[in-house]
């Protein structure tokens, strides 16, 4: 992952962060029923995907915490 999508993350509001979070969970289902039924072989996606919902429940849950 590049550094600008890091910052970008960082500087998001939450409800970006959330829809962004849910989008990519949605993604994530898709590629694997796509990988399932052998319409792509792009399983490294799946990882770089898993990462940033990491990143994003880590941005979330560093604003809580500070919020608090």
């Amino acid at each position: 992952m590049s550094k600008e999508r890091i910052e970008k993350i960082k500087t998001m509001k939450v409800a970006d962060l959330e829809k962004e979070r849910y989008s990519l969970v949605g993604q994530i289902l898709a590629l694997r029923v796509d990988i399932a039924n052998r319409k792509t072989k792009g399983i490294h996606k799946i990882k770089l995907m898993k990462r940033d919902v990491a990143r994003i429940n880590t941005t979330l849950a560093m604003r809580k915490e500070t919020n608090a």
